[in-house]
């Protein structure tokens, strides 16, 4: 029988490979990973030992900690598959990475082994986050940090609407096809349509046909299918408050939560930006709920015996 982490892992290789044809999609994935989005000084990595937990086919973390200057990054995901397809892509690191087959809820290393744990969007996706969580703590070392982003809903109306979709997802059979099949050819040729059909019935202007259209990318196709075909145990339901309590139990200090401004977007999404910015306003929090929470803690050091 296929493991929800084996089918994740299979929906999300083929989203990765997907990822790798366009460069500007991968470029806007490493900028996400950067010495000054998680508020430590630009030479902070080098001589850090460090941890991609979940890393995927593409990488794009593991490549952005190595770029930033981390003596070696441990790039850790579910099976093999993805390994030689991450290995092209940090091949200009060679002898700074390793690649390693694991599971986030049973981590294969010895406690205190990292200077920085890196895991972004994998703990929704496995069946016991906390266990998981309690696993990236143990092998961060006293005084490393630990960075976690998982997303959650709280009381969000789009994540309440995702999830509806993705029940559909799974029991519609006709939808499902929809998805699978969802292509930025198929998308344009729709976008097209809906502007013909348009033109028939009222005046549109060059420039308002090429705004609709740069609403619509290869991007988005990438991020609907993200959204809606990933399985997950827990529908996305997590708070802020109860990711900052797992931290607060194991004793990590200074827990802050990560925000930007994303950049690099081509699509509709790039008129959401403020908000996942501003994650605190009224209109995120009605949108959004808690968002795609991104913490940053450090662990504490003992005190001498």
């Amino acid at each position: 029988m296929t493991s929800l982490k084996d089918e994740t892992r299979a929906v999300y290789d083929g989203l990765h490979r997907e990822q790798l044809d366009d460069d500007a999609i991968f470029e806007r994935f490493v900028s996400l990973t950067s010495p000054s989005y998680f508020g430590v000084e630009e030479n902070h990595f080098r001589d850090k030992t460090v941890l991609d937990a979940g890393c995927g086919t593409n990488a794009n973390a593991a490549y952005a900690l190595l770029q930033a200057g981390a003596e070696h990054v441990c790039a850790l995901d579910v099976g093999e598959r993805w390994m030689t397809t991450a290995r092209e892509v940090l091949a200009d690191f060679e002898g700074r990475f390793t690649l390693v087959a694991g599971d986030v809820e049973a981590l294969p290393f010895e406690a205190d082994r990292f200077d920085f744990v890196h895991c972004s969007g994998v703990l929704h996706h496995v069946e016991t986050p906390e266990q998981g969580f309690r696993e990236l703590a143990r092998v961060t070392r006293p005084g490393g940090r630990l960075y976690v982003g998982i997303t959650g809903v709280g009381g969000g109306i789009v994540y309440a609407w995702v999830n509806l979709l993705r029940m559909r997802y799974r029991e519609d059979a006709s939808f499902r096809r929809i998805v699978d099949g969802l292509s930025v050819e198929q998308l344009q040729w729709w976008v097209e349509w809906l502007l013909a059909e348009r033109r028939a019935h009222e005046a549109t202007s060059p420039e308002e046909e090429a705004f609709f259209r740069s609403l619509f990318d290869r991007d988005l196709v990438l991020t609907i299918k993200d959204r809606l075909q990933a399985p997950t145990c827990h529908e996305f339901a997590f708070t802020e408050d109860q990711v900052r309590g797992w931290y607060g139990v194991l004793g990590f200090e200074a827990v802050e939560r990560l925000t930007r401004y994303p950049r690099g977007i081509g699509n509709v999404r790039r008129f959401l930006a403020p908000l996942y910015y501003r994650y605190e306003s009224p209109l995120a929090r009605l949108l959004f709920g808690d968002g795609f929470i991104q913490l940053i803690g450090t662990k504490s050091v003992p005190p001498p015996a």
